[in-house]
């Protein structure tokens, strides 16, 4: 069986067998996106199966890893902006990355759709392949007149969205916006088990709405109309930030990245970085046990005898779980 398409349909093995049967009681093929690193950042290739070491609840597993010409299904990516008048600031310098978007991040054959959020989550641009298109969303959205960002609510709306796409592509979410959800009517927790069994990677580029008009150059930037905010208010929002990091809560638990940017120049860099990641992940599978109980099971993916190396991957995986609870 062709290599692609025996991914494709692992990747959708969950929801048609979830269609047939009331109840699941195995899960036929663990499919694991995984990213190799060096500290820089930088993609290291040529590993095969034996390089890798994956413990499925701290069982080894004997697993398959596809090549990457194997796995070079198109990208789908869903690109979610928070457009608070907050993010002016940064508002200023993601509406000058569109073209790099395409390029860099959906790739070629990739597809990629645009959806804002702060108040209300906004479909600006369907998928499209067309990097004309792709630039024309990001140059041409402008800020709400809210301080809304509901972060999770975009998400549920991406997945709803990726839903609708052909099985053989590699769906990923792109946030870029602060680091903490603003008054989503969708929690955390349902939106980490949603994209869990989606198998659905999210990756994050975060700012400081309070710092980022720092670096805005003059004429970029005009400050909201709470503009007066002053370093007690910068240090009081950094603290909050602090303690609920949705967006880094998102990005580790589907094996993705999160970067910060302040500058134009960091927000270019981190999107080649981050589309170099997708594009140079590994497709790991294994079969698991016959029989499981339904559980959350923990992986861990490591490189054999390479403590030197980075390698991102979703932390587990939904085993034997009824439709019911689904």
């Amino acid at each position: 069986m062709n290599a692609r398409l025996f991914a494709s349909l692992a990747l959708a093995a969950i929801p048609v067998l979830a269609q047939q049967t009331s109840i699941r009681t195995t899960v036929p093929l663990v499919v694991i996106p995984a990213s190799v690193t060096d500290q820089n950042g930088h993609p290291i290739d040529g590993l095969s199966a034996s390089d890798f070491l994956v413990l499925d609840d701290g069982q080894p597993r004997a697993v398959h890893v596809n090549t990457t010409e194997e796995a070079l299904a198109p990208v789908s990516l869903v690109v979610a902006i928070q457009s608070s008048d907050i993010s002016s600031a940064a508002l200023s310098k993601i509406r000058k990355v569109g073209a790099v978007i395409s390029q860099a991040v959906a790739g070629e054959n990739g597809e990629a759709a645009v959806i804002t959020f702060d108040n209300h989550v906004n479909i600006v641009r369907d998928f499209t392949k067309d990097p004309d298109a792709i630039s024309d969303a990001f140059r041409d959205f402008k800020p709400a007149d809210n301080s809304g960002g509901r972060m999770l609510d975009a998400v549920e709306k991406a997945l709803e969205m990726l839903r609708n796409r052909p099985e053989s592509r590699r769906e990923n979410i792109l946030i870029i916006g602060e680091m903490r959800d603003r008054s989503s009517e969708s929690k955390l927790s349902d939106a980490l088990i949603d994209t869990q069994r989606a198998g659905v990677t999210i990756y994050g580029l975060s700012y400081s709405a309070y710092l980022t008009p720092f670096t805005a150059k003059p004429g970029d930037y005009t400050p909201p109309n709470e503009g007066d905010m002053n370093l007690l208010a910068i240090f009081t929002e950094s603290a909050r930030l602090a303690k609920k990091n949705t967006l880094q809560a998102l990005t580790t638990a589907t094996g993705g990245r999160r970067l910060g940017f302040e500058t134009q120049g960091k927000l270019e860099n981190d999107l080649i970085a981050l589309g170099n990641e997708i594009h140079n992940r590994y497709i790991l599978t294994f079969s698991p046990d016959e029989e499981q109980r339904p559980a959350f099971r923990k992986l861990q993916v490591k490189i054999k005898d390479r403590p030197d190396v980075i390698v991102r991957a979703r932390p587990g995986y939904w085993a034997g779980v009824p439709e019911s609870q689904r």
